[in-house]
Order: C-alpha cells, then structure tokens, then sequence
C-alpha cells in the first residue's frame, strides 16, 4: 500500500533481507506521532523549526541559512537529532542517537546531494534514520536503512566515516523523497516588506503586519518569538493587545494549528506541525466558522 502517493513513498520488497526491520522501525515512527497521516504534518514543520532555531533571528539578526558560519551549518545536525527525539518522545540509546523500543537508531542528515549521510564505525549494520534537506528548494527526504558493511563505500574518512554507496542505496526504505516542507519566510517576501515588518517597534503591531500581508503562509512558533522580539511572545498573537486585535476587525483570522487543526482542515490549508497561518474567508459559510470559533469580528 502506498501511503504516501505523489511523495516519493518508497518501502523494500517483503523479500528484502532488512524488510521485517524497517517495516516495524516504520511502524514504531507512525505510531510515536500519532499515526501516518500526522506524519506529513509534523514533517512540514521539523525541517522549518530546526533551521530556523539554529538561524536564530531574533538574537543574531540573521534571516538566511546561508548567512550561517560553516561551524553553525554542522550543527544542524545535531539539531535535528534533538528535535527528532523530542518529536518522537523517546529517550536517548546507550550507544546511538535514539532508543526506539528496545532498537538503538542512529541518525544521519545531510545538506548535500544523496549519498551525503556520514556513517560512523558504530552505527554500521545498525538502524539509521537517514534525513536530506534542501534548503533552496525547501524539500527533504526522509529514509529508513539498516547500514551494512555491505551498503557502504570502501573509502572511509579520518573518523573511518563511510557513505551508502550507490548500490547500497537501493536499500533504503523512503517514507517520503522531494516532500515540500515549510519555506523560510524571508524567502517569500521581499527587502521592503521585511523591513516595513520589523520597523515597528512592538511585537504586536509587527505579527500584525506580518500576517496582514502574508494570507495563508505558515508562520512557525520559532519565527514568531523571533518577530516579537519578546519574552512573553505568545502574548503578541493573542487578543487583549495583541495581533488578533488588529487582524479580527478586518476580517482576518489567525490561526494556529495547535489548537485550530480542524478548522484549518475544513478550510482546506496547508500547514505544520504547532504553525500560524492568517486567512481571510473566501464566502459567507467560511466566515461564519470563523466567526463562530471566534477568529473575526
């Protein structure tokens, strides 16, 4: 069964030799999120959220991953295990990177073209979780394999490191390859209305602003404490003084899918895991939802 169609979904034959292995590895992974169908959700907003923690806006006043230091762009990958872990609410292994039932996962990501995934002397013949992100075209993949000696490179790095090897690559189980995850915000807008956002100087006005002219482009919770510049930045999106005071009266709904996820739903919206996403009724029956729920005026 194909449960992702059009995403590249791509598990191994029953009769791979890693097939048992990665089905129930996939299983356990569906399982720790909420089932398959939250799956693609919450993968929209991973890649989103841990590259914009590492870009860090609100401190370094950095937009871009490009603007990054190459000892910063390493860390992502770190960056991604920590958040995986705290996604998947599971503990730490005693050798590798998480403890998956009683499996020890490695987990390996790359920035680079696709056989970048670096497997260390511990994880060979281990389970890895194999992550590959693009940043430009804001798509990933996500894969399961069981690195056997046999999967890999004979070359080995400094840190006796291997790659998959082309061959070997054929035995990666896809969850899902060339997936459209949640794009850098700045990339969507242009210099002048970045510049028009950030000038205010409170926290409010800007998310204001902000999802005033940007109508169904998801906001993560990172870009928003970024934006607000603030503590206490949940507090700039609520109502009493906050964005919603300013959208609400213009017909204007700010929604956030960690509380609105079905309404966002019946609406028809693309969006992540714990996102913003403003929306303005397309006809009186959406208004009325919204009115209802509380989102306008």
């Amino acid at each position: 069964m194909n449960l992702f169609p059009h995403t590249g979904y791509r598990p191994l034959p029953e009769s791979h030799p890693d097939f048992d292995d990665l089905s129930s590895l996939e299983a356990d992974l569906f399982e720790a999120v909420g089932g398959a169908g939250q799956f693609q959700e919450r993968l929209r907003s991973f890649f989103r959220s841990a590259i914009d923690e590492v870009i860090d806006t609100a401190r370094t006043g950095r937009y871009f991953l490009s603007d990054l230091e190459k000892t910063e762009k390493t860390y992502l990958g770190t960056k991604f295990e920590i958040l995986l872990r705290d996604w998947l609410q599971v503990p730490h292994g005693l050798v590798l990177d998480l403890l998956i039932g009683a499996r020890e996962v490695d987990v390996k990501s790359t920035t680079g073209g696709r056989s970048g995934w670096m497997i260390p002397p511990e994880a060979v013949d281990q389970l890895c979780i194999l992550l590959r992100m693009d940043e430009e075209q804001s798509v990933c993949a996500v894969g399961l394999v069981r690195a056997r000696e046999a999967y890999l490179n004979a070359g080995r790095n400094r840190d006796a490191k291997a790659t998959l090897s082309s061959e070997g690559r054929h035995n990666i189980w896809w969850l899902v390859q060339g997936f459209a995850y949640t794009p850098n915000f700045w990339t969507l807008i242009d210099a002048g209305l970045r510049e028009r956002i950030m000038r205010h100087n409170g926290g409010s006005r800007r998310l204001a602003e902000l999802f005033e002219h940007c109508l169904e482009t998801p906001v993560s919770r990172v870009l928003i404490a970024s934006i607000a510049a603030q503590d206490d930045f949940m507090k700039r999106i609520r109502r009493n003084g906050g964005a919603r005071d300013v959208l609400a009266p213009k017909g204007i709904a700010l929604l956030y899918s960690g509380t609105d996820r079905e309404l966002m739903l019946r609406l028809g919206l693309t969006f992540g895991y714990r996102e913003f996403l403003s929306y303005r009724p397309k006809n009186a029956e959406e208004a009325s939802w919204l009115r209802e729920a509380g989102h306008i005026d």
